[in-house]
């Protein structure tokens, strides 16, 4: 999943989550707007860190379906293995060794 689609979930959600998108903006307090667009970034923000840098370079052990940033031990040090980005592992199923993305 992209970070648009991501986004766009969100989104949507938020409209069930929060009606009050759906109302006409005159209608509601400048200080409940301020919250409502907080907490949205917030969730985003949240969204986007659980990601990690979909750029960075992982070594992904294919026998156990888990990926090594660079710089810990077991970066390109297993047994069997391939390279690729953290999206395209992610985007593959394969999860972060200690439940920890790269950054």
């Amino acid at each position: 999943m992209n970070k648009r689609e991501l986004v766009f979930i969100i989104v949507v959600i938020g409209l069930f989550a929060f009606p009050v998108f759906a109302a006409d903006p005159t209608t509601v307090p400048p200080a409940q707007q301020q919250s409502i667009v907080g907490t949205l970034h917030a969730q985003l923000t949240l969204a986007a860190e659980s990601q990690g840098n979909p750029n960075v370079k992982v070594w992904v052990n294919t026998n156990s379906g888990v990926y090594h940033c660079p710089g810990t031990r077991w970066y390109g040090n297993t047994k069997t293995g391939e390279y690729m980005t953290q999206k395209q592992a992610q985007e593959k199923g394969y999860r972060p060794a200690y439940g920890k993305v790269c950054r």
